[in-house]
């Protein structure tokens, strides 16, 4: 892990530990995202949930949009996308890059001092919870899979960190 990035190793502990509960038995999202905030209260990290942001065209709000997490206590303030899946994708990343131009488009927003996001990705399913002798799985799968990203100048994402927990052998 890089130098500065105490949150996101705060958040791969965390992120593991609510796999351990609840990876490969059907819970939805919004499971996973409680538990997730039940583990930031025991590490005594502030955040509000699903706090409600104003979607920008131009300059003009269009709708509300909520992102999983709000952190503000920590440098930089940071938002966090929960999802679940076989792996993060494209479609997650224009999710949080919405959420991250939207609050810098907004001129009174008070969540401007946002910076960077996180994803963060738990297995859906766990195919060893029941395997025929001969499996041959194609590619590599992770429990949980983190990517913290920042905007640049051109509002582009910038990745800072893709971490992969917990692999499945």
């Amino acid at each position: 892990m890089k130098k500065n990035n105490q949150i996101i190793e705060l958040l791969s502990d965390a992120s593991l530990e609510v796999y351990k509960y609840l990876g490969g038995l059907n819970f939805d999202e919004k499971d996973f995202q409680i538990a997730l905030g039940y583990e930031l209260e025991k590490k005594n990290i502030d955040y509000l949930r699903e706090t409600h942001i104003e979607l920008y065209y131009k300059d003009m709000p269009i709708k509300l949009g909520a992102p999983d997490f709000y952190l503000n206590n920590i440098n930089p303030p940071t938002i966090i996308e929960i999802k679940l899946g076989s792996n993060l994708n494209n479609s997650n990343r224009q999710q949080l890059k919405m959420y991250m131009v939207s609050i810098k488009r907004n001129p009174k927003s008070i969540l401007k001092k946002i910076k960077n996001g996180i994803l963060i990705n738990f297995l859906k399913e766990d195919p060893t919870t029941y395997e025929p002798n001969e499996t041959n799985r194609r590619k590599e799968l992770y429990k949980v899979e983190i990517e913290h990203f920042s905007l640049d100048k051109n509002n582009k994402l910038k990745l800072l960190d893709n971490i992969l927990l917990g692999k499945i052998n």
